[in-house]
């Protein structure tokens, strides 16, 4: 009771005394003089368009003639300058994007009142008062370009950006994508609906499916965020859709099928063990969306439905497999999501107003397996238990010209259950409450190589079949309220307030059997137990970060000091976990302060140039520290957990010795079944301990530090390029330390270098087939101290980026636009802390995700020549007559740092093996993965009647058939080199878009 006092009591100061939200409004600023240059303060300016439903904001310049609205919706504007003995001077259609600070200046004469000047097409392209790296999308942009219509895809267009895997015309709309981004990994992406984040409050900080149709604009900014953002990766910033005084709608049908994607497969990727490509079987959007008045000027709605499905074809996995009983298995990764969403815009008087919007998402897979995997051992989401939703509110009240106050409220709603196929998935008991030996017989069963079997729906056998195995509902909310006050002036701006994010994560798992079987190159071998069933549950108490920001405008620079103040607290519930099959009941008390931080600071200061004072060129600089971004991530680490653990089975009754059968102990059944008498005993503690990992009592939030160094400059009225550099190092990385464990415990010997002749890529000059490997071998007597206990902590390592880029925007014609850009970046990780296995534990690196190792050789990665890798994107439409557009995105990536690993036999370890050992046996920089480069390309007819637009439209993805190998087996054994993962083949897809 006390808890959900103190909860709702700080719930409710937070809507009370202003916490802060993150401005997701564009500005106007600038300076009026008279025509000798002298300064006029008092001037009325006043921007003017049908975005806004209050259709005006106003602005009164200070005694230096400056002025700044904030609070502007990217759109058209008319821009009004008045003072009383002047003549009034107006700037029309002046385009405003999102998250962007125009400067417009003005210049009045003397004369009538009745006199206006009106100036035309010079709409600002340079930001002169942030550093903040943005790019925007505006709706027309994405409407035309070949994109997916994928929100979390639109990325792929800005300088710098990376995703994990190439949406090819919307095969990935069902996954995360993970950008990353100047030296920020993908899990640290941030999604924001008008300034608010929807990121879920999941340990993987997953983004939320928006539908595509609520978006009017997107801005996407990657380095240089102002103190009320709170992390450093790629932020994308969704402006919705209000809808007008007028009725507007769009709708949008496209579609792929698998006949329509070309074969990518040729003779080199056939010798390399790849028959068929992963490609898809359909791909099917439609999107229809409505927005108009209730009241006009008064109240607005806005609202989108959305199917969008996609049918993925596994690499090597035929589309359909015929059972031996005739029946047709669809062997396909189906999936859809749908959604419905509506938003409200209400103008409560001239002064105050509110927006609330709630989007409901349901989303299906009906078989989620990988190659090697019989479709009915995959997973399966059902659309009625998975539940996603995002809602808002956000409340504007503009107190004076010179004070806004924002309050806002936002959540995440991500209630998922991941199950085994409901054939493969039967009650654990029988309704006379025993053991239900169906449930027994589903156990989830793997291979080494082809298993051939009845249970398997492959001819050539499988690698995993019968069941997934694990059946697992996760329930994660997340709350977010904030709101800020603004004091503006024109030469002095001030922004202070603070965000609160809090919520639960339940998890709940169990699994088939309570185990898994592992077989040998088809015989019995082993079982792995586990410690189901489990449940986890996370309350994240707060995650508070309040701040100030500031702007000085003094003369041709706007310094922008600013800092943040970050602390977070989430405590782990006591659980009552029920007996398991291998584990009895288990009750874990509850645990506090996990973790405990407080007034962790971020400062974040920048600084613009406005280089000649015509706002056309601009030198920026910026100095941010962030900090990591957490959900239930870290909480969840150290929550009583499922522990699993390797047992003797060979299907057949156990000997004494817990050994395989011989002699008159001979198989009882075989009948592929892992019963009780059959599996060897385990360790007597097994899964009575809440978790073998804990952390330091004074471990730090791990953060990091940029700096950046930005040239922009407006060469005509329709083009600007930009180039910045960005240097980022990592602070309080946290590793673990097994806390019994050194060096020193270890003995060496030497073994020569495995052969790797079969993997044409590993030529002499990557790895040395001469060469002798040093292995370390753990002493038998400390074997079981290297489980237990493990202890995370800060460690002295360090993670250095270094990046630049080159950048331009165009709009050469009327209708037509371009952008590109080229980015050279580099990743050095230097992980030598380790003490506890000098064979070198491997980790992966904080920016690219490549394997690195924390000892050994190949630690420092300075030490060796990882050379610079570069990106080039370039993206253009241009309409010709006939109401013809032809446009098209060409990306062009460096392949990612491939790295082999080798785990010797236990026969090599004189004496004997105390614990497997993983070796990395090239270096860094030695082995990457082949460039490519993807060109996708649209045509499209339009048409006119009355209010209507209608555009049909032929979208080539991948259009030079590309075939770029993106994985390759990179342990050393029988399948080293073999190809896993390839860039999809050309895709077309057929769609229509209407607009009226």
């Amino acid at each position: 009771m006390q808890r959900r006092f103190g909860s709702g009591l700080l719930l409710l100061s937070g809507l009370l005394i202003l916490p802060a939200v993150a401005s997701a409004q564009s500005q106007m600023t600038g300076q009026v003089r008279d025509e000798s240059g002298g300064v006029l303060p008092g001037v009325t300016v006043e921007a003017a368009s049908p975005v806004l439903i209050e259709k005006q904001k106003t602005a009164i310049t200070d005694d230096q003639g400056r002025y700044t609205i904030v609070d502007l919706r990217p759109g058209t504007y008319k821009v009004t300058f008045t003072l009383t003995g002047f003549s009034t001077v107006v700037r029309d259609a002046v385009e405003l994007p999102a998250n962007f600070v125009a400067t417009i200046n003005a210049e009045l004469k003397v004369g009538s009142l009745a006199e206006t000047i009106t100036v035309t097409g010079q709409t600002p392209l340079v930001d002169v008062t942030q550093a903040a790296r943005t790019q925007t999308l505006s709706r027309d942009v994405i409407d035309t370009l070949p994109t997916t219509r994928h929100i979390m895809s639109y990325g792929n267009m800005v300088a710098g950006v990376r995703f994990g895997t190439p949406d090819i015309g919307g095969s990935r709309q069902m996954e995360q994508t993970l950008p990353r981004v100047h030296g920020v990994s993908g899990d640290q992406a941030q999604e924001h609906i008008d300034g608010m984040s929807i990121t879920s409050q999941e340990a993987n900080l997953s983004q939320s499916y928006v539908n595509d149709a609520l978006v009017a604009e997107v801005s996407v900014t990657t380095s240089a965020m102002p103190a009320e953002v709170q992390g450093a990766g790629m932020r994308t910033n969704m402006i919705p859709k209000d809808g007008g005084n007028t009725v507007s709608g769009a709708a949008f049908v496209g579609g792929s099928k698998a006949a329509w994607q070309a074969n990518n497969i040729d003779a080199y990727l056939l010798s390399q063990n790849i028959t068929r490509g992963n490609g898809i079987a359909h791909i099917q959007t439609f999107n229809g969306s409505l927005g108009g008045p209730v009241m006009k000027d008064r109240l607005w709605y806005f609202i989108a439905v959305r199917h969008a499905s996609t049918d993925e074809v596994v690499a090597n996995t035929p589309q359909h497999i015929t059972l031996q009983d005739g029946t047709d298995l669809r062997s396909t990764v189906d999936q859809y999501i749908r959604d419905a969403l509506g938003r409200l815009t209400f103008q409560i008087n001239p002064t105050n107003k509110l927006a609330v919007f709630f989007g409901r998402t349901f989303k299906r897979k009906g078989h989620d397996f990988g190659t090697g995997t019989d479709p009915r051992a995959g997973s399966y989401r059902d659309p009625r238990t998975g539940h996603y939703a995002v809602g808002q509110g956000k409340y504007t009240n503009t107190l004076t010209n010179r004070l806004l106050l924002e309050v806002g409220y936002s959540s995440a709603y991500n209630h998922v259950t991941i199950n085994n196929r409901p054939e493969s998935d039967p009650p654990n008991y029988l309704p006379d409450g025993q053991v239900n030996p169906v449930w027994l017989a589903y156990g989830a069963r793997t291979d080494t190589a082809n298993n051939i079997n009845p249970l398997c729906a492959y001819p050539a056998g499988c690698l995993k079949w019968v069941s997934n195995g694990q059946d697992q509902r996760t329930e994660a909310t997340a709350y977010r309220i904030g709101s800020a006050l603004s004091y503006v002036t024109g030469t002095h701006n001030f922004k202070a307030g603070y965000a609160l994010y809090f919520g639960p994560t339940h998890t709940f798992t169990t699994r088939n059997a309570d185990l898994q079987e592992n077989y040998n190159n088809g015989k019995p071998n082993s079982v792995t137990v586990y410690s189901t069933p489990n449940e986890q549950f996370i309350h994240l108490k707060y995650d508070l970060g309040y701040y100030v920001q500031d702007s000085w405008t003094i003369k041709r620079l706007t310094l922008n000091p600013g800092l943040r103040i970050d602390n977070f607290n989430s405590y782990i519930q006591a659980t009552i976990n029920p007996a398991g099959r291998f584990v009895p009941f288990r009750y874990f008390p509850e645990r506090d302060n996990v973790p405990n931080w407080n007034n962790d600071l971020a400062p974040r200061v920048s600084a613009a140039y406005d280089l000649f004072g015509d706002g056309k060129t601009a030198i920026k600089a910026s100095f941010s520290k962030y900090y990591q971004v957490l959900t239930a991530l870290f909480g969840q680490t150290y929550a009583p957990s499922t522990v699993s653990e390797s047992r003797n089975w060979f299907d057949c009754d156990i000997n004494a010795a817990g050994t395989a059968c011989s002699g008159v102990n001979l198989p009882t059944n075989g009948d592929g079944i892992a019963q009780a008498n059959e599996i060897a005993p385990g360790s007597a503690s097994f899964g009575l301990v809440p978790n073998t990992r804990d952390f330091d009592p004074n471990i730090k939030r791990q953060g990091n530090r940029e700096v950046t160094a930005i040239v922009s400059h407006q060469l005509t009225s329709r083009v600007s390029v930009t180039a910045g550099y960005y240097h980022r190092t990592y602070q309080d990385i946290q590793l673990s330390d097994r806390t019994q464990i050194t060096n020193s415990d270890y003995t060496s010997f030497t073994i020569p270098m495995p052969d790797v002749s079969h993997d044409p890529t590993l030529t002499a000059s990557v790895i040395n087939p001469a060469a002798v490997l040093t292995v370390y071998n753990l002493n038998p007597a400390k074997r079981s101290a290297f489980t237990t206990p493990i202890v995370d902590k800060n460690v002295p390592a360090q993670s250095i980026y270094n990046g630049f880029d080159l950048s331009f925007q165009a709009r050469p014609l009327q209708g037509s636009t371009v952008f590109g850009s080229w980015t050279t970046e580099r990743n050095i990780s230097k992980f030598c802390v380790n003490d506890d296995d000098p064979n070198g534990l491997t980790a992966s690196d904080l920016y690219t995700g490549a394997t690195i190792t924390e000892s050994g050789p190949f630690c420092d990665w300075s030490k060796f020549p990882v050379p610079f890798q570069n990106e080039f994107k370039l993206a253009g439409s241009y309409p010709f007559p006939y109401g013809v557009d032809i446009s098209g995105i060409l990306q062009s990536y460096a392949g990612t740092m491939r790295t082999i690993t080798y785990q010797p036999p236990a026969t090599a370890f004189p004496g004997g093996r105390t614990n497997a050992e993983t070796l990395v046996v090239n270096a860094p920089g030695s082995l990457y993965y082949p460039r490519y480069n993807e060109l996708d390309l649209t045509f499209k007819k339009n048409f006119r009647a009355g209010r209507k637009t209608f555009s049909g439209q032929v979208d080539l993805f991948n259009a030079l058939n590309n075939n770029a190998i993106f994985a390759r087996t990179s342990s050393v054994g029988a399948s080293l080199g073999y190809v896993t993962t390839i860039l999809q083949g050309r895709l077309m897809r057929l769609a229509f878009q209407m607009k009226f």
